[in-house]
């Protein structure tokens, strides 16, 4: 029973912890609520940067940030010139909403090779609210979460151990089934001793116990 409630406290302790430390951490957007809209671009005049415009939807709702964009740019024959990613982290997306980004990037290709481009989200980080602060103090907090369901889980063992071991249990009623047994065989014994003195008494032809 000892080594049931020590294991019982060790996996409410460790379970208390791990709850505690999950709540820590960023969080990825589904790439599917986000989309790029009205994606244009236009090449610098001395042929040494491109620079991409558009639109972030945002359908999630969480803010976004920290997005991360991939730009593909295509010739004339939809063959692939050029493709860079970049992070945009001064940008932040509202939740259902959109905004504007820009890209800018050097290219290393002439300038007439960038014809057509295609823009697409790699990742996204979400802004999640932090928790709100709780009117506990951070050691009742910690009690009601850790300690509160150990301390239910031996209530329910010494009750269960009381109602084991209560008056009407086989535990308890075993000293006095025994007493009673002892008792019995004693007045069986005495009944068998009286039986046999008289018996011998019979044997010698002396009168019996009470007559004269």
């Amino acid at each position: 029973m000892k080594k049931l409630i020590a294991h019982a406290a060790c996996l409410l302790v460790i379970s208390g912890t791990a709850f505690a430390c999950g709540r820590d951490g960023t969080t990825s957007v589904p790439l599917a609520q986000l989309a790029v809209r009205e994606a244009t671009f236009s090449v610098s005049a001395d042929g040494r940067t491109a620079t991409t415009f558009g639109t972030l939807k945002n359908a999630s709702s969480d803010r976004v940030r920290e997005v991360m964009f991939e730009v593909k740019y295509f010739d004339t024959k939809h063959v692939l010139v050029d493709t860079f990613t970049r992070c945009v982290d001064n940008v932040i997306a509202p939740a259902a909403g959109e905004v504007a980004f820009r890209l800018r990037e050097h290219i290393y290709q002439p300038a007439e090779a960038y014809v057509s481009q295609e823009v697409r989200v790699v990742s996204a980080e979400a802004i999640v609210p932090p928790p709100q602060k709780s009117a506990l103090s951070p050691f009742m907090e910690q009690f009601l979460i850790t300690w509160l369901p150990l301390l239910a889980l031996l209530g329910f063992l010494i009750y269960f151990m009381k109602r084991l071991i209560g008056k009407k249990s086989a535990t308890t009623n075993a000293p006095a089934l025994m007493n009673a047994q002892i008792a019995h065989l004693g007045t069986q014994a005495l009944m068998l001793e009286r039986l046999a003195l008289a018996a011998e008494a019979r044997s010698r032809g002396a009168p019996r116990p009470g007559e004269d």
